[in-house]
This record gives structure tokens, sequence and C-alpha cells, in this order.
């Protein structure tokens, strides 16, 4: 295989119901030279045994590794990020949904604009079963607002993509705690490096899934009742 165009990341912990469609989902991308690394962090429910079945392993462009304990998200996303070939890498939940264009999109935007850094897609948040519940167009970062009181306006991690060098000298994801998402501590690093996010405007890229235990919901305090 063609050195890739662009690396999907994607940890996952004890995701067995949902890592299924959303690794069908980077498989199944318009652009087929990529390549997509699955970090198993420590997980117990099956999750492993699916990533060793055939269905993966038959996929070339799939790297899995495994974590015996759990390491977090944050150092999940940092080894991946690490370990890419291409230089443009994009991160991925394991609970959510790639829409079919979502490479091609990333992969158009850093060839049409040679000095970006980092951009963030619009994005549809939906529910447990893949009901729509809200759609983020998206607006440019505002850098103020998330030093002033840490909101990230409508910047979702699973629909970013950024350029490994860039990422390299940020230090990356942070160790997500009570206090803050892995997400969260790698946009302050990313801020504090003198480095700048863009927006996208357009269509969604990603159905970002959010659920009762999901880190949205447990750190920024998001409950809403269709998310249980």
């Amino acid at each position: 295989m063609t050195q890739p165009l662009l690396t999907f990341v994607l940890p996952t912990k004890n995701r067995l119901e949902w890592i299924g469609e959303s690794l069908t989902s980077l498989m199944n991308q318009s652009e087929k030279n990529i390549e997509i690394i699955v970090i198993n962090d420590g997980s117990t429910d099956g999750t492993k045994e699916f990533l060793e079945s055939d269905f993966v392993k038959n996929d070339p462009r799939i790297v899995v590794i495994h974590h015996e304990k759990s390491e977090g998200a944050g150092q999940s996303r940092n080894e991946g990020t690490l370990l890419a070939q291409s230089q443009i890498v994009a991160q991925m939940d394991d609970d959510d949904i790639a829409l079919a264009n979502r490479a091609e999109k990333t992969i158009e935007w850093f060839k049409d604009n040679p000095k970006s850094e980092m951009v963030n897609f619009p994005y549809v948040r939906i529910g447990h079963m893949n009901e729509i519940m809200e759609s983020f167009p998206g607006e440019n970062f505002n850098e103020e607002m998330f030093k002033e009181s840490g909101r990230v306006n409508y910047f979702c991690n699973p629909a970013v993509g950024y350029l490994k060098e860039n990422f390299i000298d940020t230090g990356g994801y942070g160790q997500e705690s009570a206090e803050a998402t892995d997400d969260y501590l790698m946009v302050d690093n990313w801020l504090k490096a003198g480095k700048k996010i863009d927006f996208m405007p357009g269509e969604p890229v990603v159905l970002h899934r959010v659920l009762k235990d999901s880190m949205m919901t447990k750190f920024r305090g998001f409950n809403p009742q269709w998310a249980s």
C-alpha cells in the first residue's frame, strides 16, 4: 500500500456495542488511501476479540494496538498520532459515525489551505438509537472565550483534522480527569503553543453520539433526557 493520505486514530474501551459501526464508517470512506489506527485501551467486554476477527484483520489499512491496562483516551490519541504514517491526522470516537466523505474533505482542506494547522468541521449530535438531536453548523473558534470560560464553541474532537508535525510541537492530549477532558487539554496545549484552529463551513462530516457515560456528560454537565 502506498503511503496513506490521512490517518484516523480511533481509541476504544468497552464499546463493543458501537465500535463495529464506527470502524465500518471509516472503512467505507470515499477516499480509500487511508490508514486506521485503533487503540484498544484495556477493554474487557469483547472489544478485543472483535478487533482480532477476520472482519478487521482482512483490511490491510487497519492497525490494531492493545493496551493490557487502560492508559486513558488522551494517551491513546497521542500514541496513535505519533504512529501515523500520514501527515494529516483525524480523530474518531468509538461510538461515532464518520460520513463517507470525511477523509476526502479533510484532505482537500489542507490541500487548499496549506498554512492551516487544524480544522474543525460541522457535525450532528445523535442519541442512543442514531436519532438526530442537534446540528452544529459551527463557527470560527473563539480563543478569547476559551481562555475566559473554557467554552470551546462548536469544537468537536471527532470532527477535527490536524497536521502531525504541528501536533508534536504542542504536547498533544492531556490525561482526562474530573476537572477536564483530554480534548479540552489538547486545545489548551494547542493555543499555548501559538497554533490556530480553523473552521470549514458546509455539510457535517460526523455523527457525534452522546451517551449517559460519555465524557461530555460526566465532565461538562451535559445530561439531556435522551442521553439515557
